[in-house]
């Protein structure tokens, strides 16, 4: 029998990797640093890969809380953030030497942005008061002196703005911004500009969609602005003409993209000659097409992965951050005529990417007849037929599983668990209408989808619905909560940095999300019995299995507050209860020690909850 990977041996050397870009025939990428979490800057050139930054310097953009854009290239410089300060610092990569460009008190930047015009950088700054974030202004910096100039937005109001996109002759600039509390992945507007000689604006319009909807990666072609929009129930690709109509490319009901949490995503790219590279999101499943003018696809690309990021083309060629289940996030250079790739970075095969099991991708009928999805993970070599099966709940709640490589799966299942990645309603890579439908329902239907996954998982003898457990971060750690109170599922749960009680939660988390709250649950003026009714501090006395929790003391998403409330309710009512906290961690941990001893504290709590044989 194979011996159960160690908490250690599967988080050990799990490196990711993102935010790739390319400019002045450049290959840069951030990648984690496994013991610290840090991002460090990554170069690909004749000689491999080379780190530009030490691995104490962490390049990181904390904008809207998640960050994006943390980086970009200018000539012979890189321009990137510096995870600690948030300011912008300029590295020559000619001869490494490194400065300070900006030295601005009460702001931090992302959405880093090359304009080559005109020397300078183009970013999104968010003003903040004592710490908290209360406008954002599109800006220019000068590349050379660090001067800044305002181009959008405004220091104190609501409203948000993303990434930048600047045409090919520098005239023409066109960002995504929304007005809390809306979210980038509910309602925003494109807006295009003219900029004059010295780079300020001199003109804008807005580009309305024909229906509500979210519109993301703005791009320009030349002279010519494409975007992405869900305004007709998918996030589809449009060309926006110089009368601000959408041309739609493609009428497939699949998902070009995903929520952007982050400012720097980007699904499609131009190859020239009627082509496009494009990722698409077909049930929440990634590939990654070439399609022509018209949206049909002509060919399909590197089928042995499962989801994409950070498209980008030079030189003709296709370069992409690659994941699937086998493997760590490889970068991939691909050749669009004929296929071939190549893997100039990442790939790594680790003992748990050895052990991770092939996602089994599963639908069931929710009890209101809404069709939801999921991934299933069986140990192998089991002797039962039915694991026992652990349920996560992604966060966000607008965000999804996707069929990756993932170590915590591959510990799970090499403990002999099974796992089931749920992607209950309000998940991105459904469509705008499942996306949209938990608004007012969050703390109802998405406990309900997972309950009602381990009731069809079991009817079909793939797990034991029996020897049941959940585990989830953030808002997951919300419906985990709620699940354990509404229903007798599962034996036990855990909730990593979950919220507890969204009403405090409300006045006390980032400005970001200072609305989302009143989307998922309605407005607390008119919907106070909702908000009563789905507080899981409220009704914490009919929770009666064990609940561990694990709670990062620098988080600033939910507050640490969130965890201690829950736990003491449920203590001073005798049900079993443990509390891990990191001083030293955010929202998400980021360390592998860290990593390890959740799974490890897990494990463990879970196993004590399993009935005796």
């Amino acid at each position: 029998m194979t011996r159960p990977l160690s908490a250690e041996e599967a988080i050990a050397a799990h490196a990711q990797r993102g935010n790739l870009r390319v400019g002045a025939g450049q290959l840069l990428w951030l990648e984690t640093e496994p013991a610290t979490g840090n991002n460090r800057l990554l170069r690909y050139g004749d000689d491999g890969v080379q780190a530009l930054t030490p691995p104490e310097v962490s390049v990181r953009s904390q904008v809207n809380g998640y960050g994006g854009g943390a980086f970009c290239i200018l000539g012979e410089c890189v321009y990137f953030v510096d995870g600690t300060d948030q300011q912008i610092q300029m590295l020559n990569l000619a001869d490494d030497s490194q400065r300070p460009l900006t030295h601005q008190t009460g702001v931090r930047f992302g959405a880093l942005v090359a304009d080559p015009v005109r020397g300078r950088i183009l970013a999104v700054c968010e003003h903040l008061d004592e710490g908290y974030g209360v406008g954002q202004t599109l800006v220019s910096v000068d590349a050379a002196t660090g001067e800044s100039m305002q181009l959008a937005g405004d220091y104190r109001g609501r409203v948000n703005l993303g990434c930048a996109t600047l045409s090919a002759d520098g005239h023409g600039l066109a960002w995504v911004e929304w007005t809390l509390p809306a979210m980038p992945w509910e309602q925003t507007r494109l807006r295009r500009a003219v900029l004059d000689e010295a780079g300020a604006v001199s003109a804008t319009e807005e580009c309305p969609t024909p229906a509500p909807a979210a519109i993301q990666q703005p791009l320009f072609i030349g002279d010519q602005l494409y975007a992405l929009s869900d305004h007709a129930g998918w996030w589809l690709p449009y060309w926006v003409d110089h009368y601000g109509r959408w041309i739609v490319q493609s009428l497939d009901q699949v998902d070009y993209a995903n929520a952007p949490w982050q400012l720097d995503e980007r699904h499609y790219a131009w190859l020239g000659d009627g082509c496009w590279v494009r990722v698409r999101y077909d049930q929440g499943w990634a590939s990654l097409v070439l399609t022509d003018e018209a949206g049909r696809v002509t060919r399909r690309l590197a089928d042995e992965y499962t989801d994409f990021r950070s498209l980008q083309v030079m030189d003709g060629k296709i370069y992409v951050i690659a994941r699937r289940s086998e493997s760590l996030d490889s970068v991939l250079q691909i050749e669009p005529d004929s296929g071939i790739y190549r893997v100039l970075a990442g790939g790594e095969t680790t003992p748990a990417c050895q052990r991770m099991p092939p996602p089994e991708p599963f639908d069931f009928s929710a009890r209101d007849n809404q069709t939801v999805h999921g991934y299933l993970y069986r140990p192998a070599g089991e002797e039962s037929p039915s694991p026992p099966v652990i349920v996560r709940v992604h966060g966000g709640p607008t965000s999804a599983a996707y069929a990756v490589f993932d170590p915590q799966v591959a510990f799970w299942t090499s403990n002999g668990f099974a796992v089931a990645d749920v992607n209950y309603r309000g998940s991105t890579g459904y469509g705008r209408v499942f996306r949209m439908s938990l608004k007012g329902q969050w703390g109802q239907s998405d406990w309900e989808d997972i309950c009602d996954a381990v009731t069809h998982l079991a009817g079909q003898t793939l797990v034991d619905g029996r020897r049941a457990f959940v585990m989830g971060r953030s808002a997951g750690g919300f419906t985990v909560l709620n699940a354990l109170i509404h229903s007798d599922v599962f034996l036990a749960g855990a909730s990593l940095f979950g919220v507890s009680d969204p009403e405090s939660l409300r006045h006390m988390t980032h400005r970001f999300e200072s609305g989302y709250l009143d989307w998922l649950l309605g407005n607390p003026d008119t919907h106070l019995e909702t908000w009563q009714q789905r507080t899981p501090l409220f009704w914490a006395d009919r929770i009666t299995c064990p609940v561990i929790f694990f709670q990062g003391e620098q988080d600033a998403v939910v507050v640490p507050e969130q965890t201690d409330s829950m736990a003491h309710v449920l203590e001073c009512g005798g049900v079993p209860v443990k509390v891990v906290r990191f001083p030293d961690e955010g929202h998400g941990f980021r360390r592998a020690e860290n990593q390890a001893r959740v799974l490890r504290e897990t494990l463990q709590f879970f196993r004590e909850c399993l009935p005796v044989a």
